[in-house]
C-alpha cells in the first residue's frame, strides 16, 4: 500500500463559482474595449496529488506542474464576450419593447492562441472588443493579461485593486463568433461513439471507470493511482479503459473516451455557459496523453498548447447538459515537427455530434532519458 499524504481534500467548484468575474471601468485610451477581471484562481493540474509522500522520487517530482489549467482562460475569455453580446441583445429588446423571434445569439466558435502560461496566484484581465456585428452573426476579439506581481490574496478571491497593477504581455487571445439558431435543412454525421464503442462502454457504469487523471502521464499514473478528481472544477470526468481497442492499432487510429457531466447545475437557459463547459472539458489532458502513446510517458519534456479551436455544429441550445453522460472522443491524426494535433468530438447522451475541438501543441521527449515500454 502506498504511503498516505497529508494533503487535504480540495473543494470542487461548479461553473458559476469557478468563472466568477467582475466588469471593470473602461480604459480611457480605448473606450470601445470592455474589461473584466476573474475572481478565483484557475485550477492547477496535479496540485492535489500527494507530492509530499516519501516515495516520490526527484525524477517524478520534476514533472510537477506549477501553471494554471489552460481551459480556465480558454472559456472565461469567451464568457466575457458572451456577456457583452447578451447584455446588448437584452438592451435592444427592452428598448424596442418586443421579443426577438429569431432566437438568441449562441457561441458558434472559439479560436484561441496561447502565448504564455498562466499563473494561479493572480487574476486574469480580459479586454473585449467587437470586430463585427450583424443581424445573425457576430465576432469578438478577446485579449488576456495578468498582473506582473502576485495578488495580495493569492488564493482568492482577488480584490478589484489587482486590476490596477502593471500588466504583463498577452498570455492568451481569441476570436469568438456568435450565431443565431437556424433550421436543419440537412443533418449528417459519423456513426456515434456510443454505437461504435458499445461493447466497451457496456462493461461498466460511467462512474465506475477511473476518474480522469489529474496529470495523465504514465509515470504519475503509476505513482499516484486512483487519486480521483482532485479539485478539478465544473465537470465530473471518467476515463474509459481503451487499452484493448488501441493495442493493435497505429497511433493515428487509436482513441480515448472520456465520459462527463456537470459537477453542479448550470441554468438551462444559459446555453452559452453550457457550450463553455464542453470546451473546458475538452482541453483536459489531451496533449499529455499523446506522450503516453508515443512512448514518452516517463520522459515527456513538453506538452503545451499553441492553438485551440472549438466549433459548435448545432444550435447552442442543443449543447445544454441535462440528464445523461456526454462523451469526448479523442484522437491524434498527426504528429510532426515537434507538435501534435488533437481532435475531439463531443457526443451528446443521445449520440448527437454537438461540437469538435482541434488543438495543436508542442510535444517532445526529454533527450537522454529512457522511454516507457507501454505502447
Amino acid at each position: 500500500m502506498a504511503p498516505t499524504s497529508t494533503l487535504r481534500k480540495p473543494q470542487r467548484l461548479g461553473f458559476l463559482e469557478a468563472m466568477e468575474m467582475s466588469r471593470l471601468p473602461s480604459d480611457d485610451s480605448s473606450p470601445a474595449t470592455q474589461r473584466f477581471m476573474s475572481h478565483r484562481p484557475a485550477w492547477q493540474p496535479g496540485a492535489e496529488l500527494p507530492w509530499d509522500r516519501p516515495d516520490v522520487s526527484e525524477e517524478a517530482a520534476s514533472f510537477r506542474n506549477f501553471k494554471a489549467y489552460g481551459g480556465h482562460v480558454y472559456i472565461q475569455a469567451p464568457l466575457a464576450a458572451a456577456r457583452i453580446v447578451e447584455a446588448k441583445e437584452e438592451e435592444e429588446a427592452n428598448r424596442t419593447s418586443r421579443e426577438y423571434n429569431r432566437g438568441k445569439f449562441g457561441i458558434h466558435s472559439i479560436q484561441g492562441v496561447f502565448t504564455y502560461g498562466g499563473y494561479t496566484d493572480r487574476p486574469f484581465i480580459y479586454s473585449v472588443s467587437k470586430l463585427s456585428s450583424g443581424r445573425s452573426f457576430q465576432t469578438c476579439l478577446v485579449t488576456v493579461r495578468q498582473p506582473t506581481q502576485t495578488s495580495a490574496t493569492p488564493r482568492g478571491p482577488f480584490p478589484l485593486s489587482d486590476a490596477n497593477l502593471p500588466l504583463g504581455p498577452i498570455c492568451f487571445s481569441c476570436h469568438v463568433t456568435f450565431k443565431r439558431p437556424a433550421p436543419n435543412f440537412a443533418d449528417e454525421q459519423l456513426t456515434s461513439a456510443q454505437e461504435r464503442f458499445a461493447h466497451i462502454l457496456s462493461r461498466r457504469r460511467p462512474d465506475e471507470w477511473e476518474a480522469s487523471p489529474q496529470l495523465d502521464m504514465d509515470i504519475l499514473n503509476d505513482l499516484f493511482p486512483n487519486e480521483g478528481h482532485g479539485g478539478f472544477p465544473i465537470v465530473d470526468m471518467y476515463k474509459v479503459d481503451m487499452s484493448s481497442w488501441n493495442a493493435d492499432k497505429p497511433i493515428s487510429e487509436r482513441r480515448e473516451l472520456l465520459l462527463y457531466r456537470l459537477h453542479k447545475p448550470v441554468p438551462a437557459e444559459d446555453a452559452n455557459a453550457h457550450v463553455l463547459c464542453h470546451a473546458f472539458e475538452a482541453d483536459r489532458n489531451g496533449l499529455l496523453t499523446i506522450g503516453n502513446h508515443l512512448g514518452w510517458g516517463y520522459n515527456l519534456a513538453v506538452a503545451a498548447s499553441l492553438s485551440y479551436t472549438f466549433l459548435v455544429h448545432v444550435n447552442a441550445e442543443e449543447a445544454v447538459m441535462k440528464d445523461g453522460w456526454w462523451i469526448q472522443e479523442v484522437c491524434w491524426p498527426r504528429v510532426s515537427a515537434g507538435r501534435a494535433v488533437l481532435e475531439s468530438r463531443i457526443w451528446s447522451p443521445e449520440g448527437r455530434h454537438v461540437a469538435s475541438g482541434y488543438q495543436d501543441g508542442l510535444t517532445a521527449p526529454r533527450e537522454g532519458k529512457r522511454a516507457t515500454e507501454k505502447l
